[in-house]
């Protein structure tokens, strides 16, 4: 059980570094500036979203966190990187992504995050992407 703890660490790591390396190449240097609008959803998204999905570079010195580079280089210039300029992502969209995450980014359980949360930052995304 350790060997295949072990196998699974090191592959882990391996994968994050390719994914990192690939995003990082594919990923713009330079973000657009987000007015961010006073909203109830917005201290949520503060804290349990944007650490991943934010704006900014990250610790790491690449110039997107890793949602933001993630989303970046899967959408290229179809769609905004920054989570906080899309209008395409409702409640019931948000929740499916939350519950269940999606590649590396983990699913939540409605202890850690309700509905109703999920619910105020999509209004909180819609509201902001309305007003950039």
């Amino acid at each position: 059980m350790m060997r295949l703890a072990s196998n699974l660490t090191i592959a882990a790591a391996i994968m994050t570094g390719c994914i990192g390396a690939a995003a990082a190449q594919t990923t713009p240097s330079v973000q657009p500036e987000i007015v961010r609008v006073d909203h109830p959803g917005r201290a949520l998204f503060t804290a349990n979203c944007a650490p991943c999905h934010g704006t900014g570079s990250g610790d790491d010195g690449s110039p997107m966190l890793p949602g933001t580079a993630a989303l970046a280089a899967k959408y290229g210039a179809g769609r905004p990187a920054a989570l906080e300029l899309r209008n395409d992502l409702p409640a019931p969209v948000l929740k499916l992504f939350v519950r269940h995450g999606v590649g590396a980014m983990p699913g939540f359980r409605p202890a850690e995050m309700t509905d109703a949360q999920i619910g105020l930052i999509a209004d909180y995304l819609l509201a902001n992407a309305q007003a950039n």
